[in-house]
């Protein structure tokens, strides 16, 4: 247990902060999910060519993401340091997302050409609403288990957005002729759902209000800080290898239920992979409860091995459930899968609320919003990578958008890559989390100490208005 009074949130304080889960998930994933589909498969462009468009606005984040973190960090009103960035970014999100899908017809440049503009775009927006929203998080409590609950509330929302993603293809194909018609109409009914939601922390959330008499950080020295922080480098590596080689790889998944498992029937794979990608978030939700607690009773690094031990227990056993003789086997390793990626997403974030605490014991500044964009960054940069990979996966596999027909041999290549790349991916994140220093002993006496500075601050501060109280 911890050393200090803990502070438990209503569960409705929770499930407001956690329902714009959803619009980040939609923003995020839920592009990325389409992209290669809308604009290789329904448009033909060159995966390669994709990737490295998806790659571009990676080059704006880097200056975008530490600016808004800093922003966010420095900003002092009525409306506190977060919510009124979180709206205004939700609200240009949700404008601008049907116009991602909108390229116009001409030559695949042209179509690139506009794409990267689009995605450069939307990664400005995407900075303003994401950044704020995930420091948000890290201020609505300061204890160890409680930030795991908080977390686990967004991570619900985002786990029922995920649901909805896997089915996007199939959506897409059932509303329109092609791909191209299908995605304008299911893009206006993202860009609504992600208006609605992605406001509700903005109207309903309250930080809470310790930072007032902080000076404001420098963004130079706040990044100095951060590259310096092992715990944090050690978490974000291990966060980079898990998203990149589980999504380069879990994009094959569309591609070998349609030209491996049912040679080449786009909608009986369509359907699967989204009865597929919703049994796997169904797992999620029972993983994630399990995980919280699991991490009450062992601690978050530990918890967090284990999850990665499960995701990889669970990418083992899909090398024989990816089998045309029996194609709804794959459920079986999606749901462990599904489990144990989950967890980690949850742990991942909780933890990062421990390396704050831990840079302020270093620095003797809050700094959520810097963290915030840096891990956010992260994420960003690991799917772009995503992107850019997978198109050289699906090359080396000897896959060509513009053939008439692919062969079961080409399909059977995808499942060979998909098992190994995932593997070794999962293998060296698990050897950076055992490197990971902060334990649950290391985390509290971190907080004891941080309450304690704060208490006798505190003091000097009511003694020194006392005084001049007293003069006047």
């Amino acid at each position: 247990m911890s050393t200090h009074e803990i502070k438990r949130l209503k569960t409705s304080k929770l499930a407001l902060y956690g329902s714009a889960g959803l619009a980040d998930t939609f923003l995020s994933f839920g592009v990325t999910t389409l992209v290669m589909p809308i604009y290789n498969i329904g448009l033909g462009v060159d995966a390669v060519l994709l990737g490295w468009a998806l790659a571009v606005p990676r080059v704006i984040d880097a200056i975008t993401d530490p600016l808004m973190g800093t922003i966010s960090d420095n900003t002092r009103s009525r409306f506190g340091r977060r919510r009124q960035y979180i709206f205004a970014g939700a609200l240009l999100c949700a404008l601008l997302f049907p116009f991602i899908w909108m390229a116009p017809a001409g030559s695949e440049n042209t179509i690139l050409t506009y794409f990267v503009i689009a995605m450069c775009l939307h990664s400005i927006f995407y900075t303003i609403f994401n950044v704020p929203y995930t420091a948000l998080g890290y201020e609505l409590s300061s204890d160890y288990d409680e930030r795991t609950r908080i977390f686990a509330w967004r991570f619900y929302f985002a786990t029922a957005a995920g649901v909805t993603t896997q089915w996007l293809y199939k959506l897409v194909l059932m509303s329109g002729e092609t791909e191209a018609e299908g995605i304008k109409v299911v893009s206006y009914v993202i860009a609504a759902i992600v208006l609605l939601v992605g406001i509700i922390p903005a109207i309903f959330s309250r930080e809470e209000n310790v930072v007032v008499e902080q000076k404001k950080t420098n963004l130079i020295k706040s990044l100095g800080y951060l590259i310096k922080n092992k715990a944090f480098l050690t978490l974000m590596s291990s966060y980079l290898i898990i998203v990149t080689t589980l999504f380069s790889c879990g994009a094959l998944t569309l591609y070998i239920n349609i030209y491996y498992i049912f040679n080449g029937d786009k909608d009986t794979a369509a359907t699967l992979s989204g009865v597929a990608g919703t049994a796997m978030i169904a797992a999620a939700f029972i993983g994630m409860l399990v995980i919280k607690k699991v991490s009450e009773k062992t601690g978050k690094k530990r918890a967090m091995i284990i999850a990665l031990v499960t995701a990889l227990f669970g990418t083992g056993v899909s090398w024989f459930t990816l089998t045309p003789a029996m194609p709804y086997l794959q459920l079986v390793s999606g749901v462990i899968l599904g489990m144990g990626v989950q967890s980690c997403w949850l742990l991942i974030s909780s933890l990062i609320g421990d390396v704050i605490d831990d840079d302020e014991l270093r620095s003797g500044l809050r700094q959520e919003g810097i963290y915030s964009s840096a891990s956010g960054f992260v994420c960003k940069l690991a799917l772009a990578l995503t992107a850019v990979f997978s198109g050289y996966v699906l090359q080396l596999s000897g896959f060509d958008a513009s053939a008439e027909t692919t062969s079961p041999e080409v399909g059977y290549r995808m499942k060979v890559i998909f098992v190994s790349l995932q593997a070794i991916g999962l293998l060296t994140a698990l050897g950076l989390m055992f490197m990971f220093p902060i334990t649950r002993q290391k985390a509290e006496e971190t907080r004891r100490i941080l309450d304690q500075r704060k208490k006798d601050s505190q003091e000097v501060n009511d003694q020194v208005n006392e005084g001049t109280v007293n003069e006047a």
